[in-house]
């Protein structure tokens, strides 16, 4: 009624200047004429009255209008939304499904959703408006894709009360996503496959066998590729042990979902031969460059090799993922490889001015009889070189200080900051023990040096030193300081008491006294160090332990606990461990207990977690390990954890374990 007195009011004073103006001009007249004036005033009152009843038709129907037409809008919007092209959600603020239109009733099968909430129904929907989201892409539901529009819309619910509702615009990308699936699988895939030990195995036959081997091997690929994969794969033998294969990722999918078993049939040819053959295997996956994918295949096939072989490496998106390498390494470097390796690295000595030698983190008896090897080869050169040691093993304490006994070493062993100052533009930097950025001592000096060579027995890991000039790898050896004495025997060079006692006590470390890891180039290399007067008995009175590290080892066997069986574990919650020659002493002591085929220790000093495994080869500790950024070799493997507690460490391992277990089970 109030609307209607505010039209009125407007109505009438549109006439009002004119309606005043006659009622002027009928005072005159009546003061004239009254007769005249009466009739006029008669006909302004009914003109006035018609004015009004005109009005109040006019304004009811103007009114009847405005309300048909905010029904009209009203019910557009609504049928509008039930028959809106694309699939619509409406829920209340906290998820409650409150309406949804026929096209999502459509894709969601007919399933009945009003009254349940997205936390239920649509938990990917849920997270998104909890964090806030405008649009959610490639949302998959009932064997469709949307991209999700959310929208925040706020309705009057009462008087100074608003509601808020959210919208969902599903828009269909189905196809799309399909098309784009049918483009990845057809990714350029390239493979390179080799037989490690092919001449081994063969040699190893009689000779009427040794046909049959070559073919039942060859059998084996074939029918792996063409019979069990069953996809476009192009296969090519082009030496007598080595293969190559292109395919696309449907196919590449269908050999991850085997997990390469190809690995394991080709260890089952028993034909006669001693040896059990092995491969390793390369591939380089490509959306873009066949020729790139190639490239990609023969890096990963190098990192298997370098690995100690019977693996698959892929490389993909700059990554490299590993499957097998479950086999021990049996020795098979070649004396060739060895005195080549030899007389390349010392051209690079001689044009070189200065010479720097480094290792990993927490300097060791290896890294340290490798360095004193290096560095003996270097000044037979007559060139500038230095030790660089930053963190060090406490058990080399006493071989650093005879060292230093000798005035040729007395003022070699330097740090960090005075290698960087003394460093020039053609100096050479040796990195020993190691070849991952990861675990080098000092990573600054890996950036300072163009000229890097790295001399290792480790298995090659995704962080690789990549700009080394070489990288001398040779994980069948025991040690670092065998691989640097074979060197120099080749030279012929004659070494103080001193400087082979250091490398023979390296040697001794790593084989636990030459226990493990050892092959005849072992005891060649053995045979050289004990010729340049180094005395084992000397060693080991070097390596004896303290009291308090002895009952502390035990204290801390004593807390040992034991996974499947045969897997001893040893958290140090007492945190009495300081130093990772504990831990490694620990881990060896557990694998003489019966039934322990490995064995994890776990200390932490500072903010790092260090584990320390050992193996007495039924179990890969390695491939465990890796799991969680670590490495090593099969028998022996290490890692480390930054700002992690103890139990969270634990955590950590124990899943790794459980995964390698798994795993082991399906093959």
């Amino acid at each position: 009624m109030k609307d209607k007195k505010v039209h009125f009011k407007f109505d009438f004073s549109v006439s009002q200047a004119g309606f005043a103006l006659s009622f002027v001009f009928n005072l005159i007249i009546l003061y004239y004429n009254l007769r005249i004036g009466i009739i006029c005033f008669s006909l302004i009152i009914l003109l006035a009255a018609y004015n009004i009843r005109i009005n109040r038709k006019k304004n009811k129907q103007l009114l009847e209008f405005i309300e048909t037409l905010t029904l009209n809008i009203d019910t557009a919007s609504k049928d509008t939304l039930l028959k809106f092209p694309l699939p619509i959600l409406i829920t209340e603020y906290n998820g409650d499904i409150i309406w949804y239109n026929q096209k999502f009733l459509e894709i969601s099968k007919d399933k009945r959703l009003i009254g349940k909430n997205l936390k239920d129904e649509l938990p990917e929907l849920y997270q998104a408006i909890l964090d806030n989201k405008p649009r959610l892409d490639s949302f998959e539901y009932q064997s469709y894709f949307f991209n999700v529009f959310i929208t925040l819309v706020e309705v009057e619910k009462e008087k100074n009360d608003k509601r808020y509702l959210r919208l969902f615009y599903f828009i269909d990308i189905t196809d799309y996503v399909t098309l784009q699936k049918t483009f990845e699988l057809q990714n350029v895939v390239f493979g390179y496959l080799m037989i490690d030990n092919y001449d081994d195995v063969l040699n190893s036959a009689p000779e009427v066998s040794k046909s049959n081997i070559a073919s039942e091997i060859e059998r084996r690929v074939m029918d792996w590729f063409y019979n069990q994969i069953r996809s476009d794969v192009f296969l090519m033998k082009y030496e007598r042990d080595k293969y190559l294969f292109i395919c696309n990722t449907e196919a590449f999918y269908k050999m991850q979902e085997r997990r390469f078993n190809i690995l394991d049939q080709i260890k089952e040819v028993n034909l006669y031969n001693r040896i059990i053959p092995t491969i390793s295997c390369g591939i380089g996956i490509r959306d873009d460059s066949i020729f790139q994918a190639q490239k990609d295949a023969k890096t990963a096939l190098d990192m298997a090799l370098s690995r100690g072989g019977d693996q698959l490496v892929v490389f993909y998106n700059g990554k490299f993922e590993f499957y097998g390498g479950k086999t021990k390494e049996h020795e098979k470097r070649s004396k060739v490889r060895s005195r080549v390796m030899a007389q390349t690295i010392k051209e690079i000595i001689k044009h070189s001015d200065k010479v720097f030698i480094m290792g990993h983190q927490y300097f060791d008896l290896d890294c340290l009889g490798a360095s004193v090897g290096l560095a003996k080869l270097c000044l037979n050169l007559n060139k500038e070189t230095y030790i660089v040691i930053n963190s060090f093993n406490p058990t080399i304490k006493d071989f650093v200080e005879m060292l230093k006994s000798d005035s040729q070493y007395e003022n070699m062993i330097i740090d960090e900051q005075k290698a960087l100052k003394l460093k020039t533009k053609n100096s050479l930097l040796f990195v020993v023990d190691t070849q991952r950025t990861s675990y080098v001592d000092m990573p600054n000096m890996i950036l300072s040096f163009e000229k890097i060579i790295v001399i290792d027995h480790h298995r090659r890991a995704a962080d690789w030193i990549e700009q080394a000039l070489i990288c001398y790898s040779e994980t069948y050896a025991s040690s670092v300081s065998e691989l640097v004495a074979e060197l120099l025997s080749y030279e012929g060079i004659k070494l103080k008491k001193v400087e082979a006692e250091i490398m023979l006590a390296g040697i001794m470390i790593d084989t636990r006294g030459f226990t493990k890891n050892v092959g005849v180039r072992t005891f060649e290399v053995a045979t050289y160090l004990r010729e340049n007067e180094a005395l084992p008995e000397s060693i080991k009175e070097y390596l004896k332990e303290d009291l308090e590290d002895y009952i502390l080892k035990h204290q801390l066997i004593s807390n040992a606990q034991v996974l499947y069986g045969n897997i001893a574990v040893v958290i140090d919650y007492s945190q009495t461990c300081r130093n990772n020659v504990i831990i490694a002493k620990v881990a060896d002591e557990l694998l003489n207990i019966k039934g322990i085929d490995a064995s994890f220790v776990v200390c932490k000093i500072d903010n790092t977690v260090l584990i320390s495994a050992r193996s007495n080869g039924k179990i890969n500790v390695q491939l465990i390990l890796e799991k969680i950024g670590g490495g090593g070799h099969l028998e022996t493997a290490g890692s480390k954890l930054e700002n992690v507690t103890l139990d969270e460490a634990k955590d950590i391992l124990f899943k790794a374990i459980d995964e390698y277990i798994v795993e082991n089970q399906k093959t």
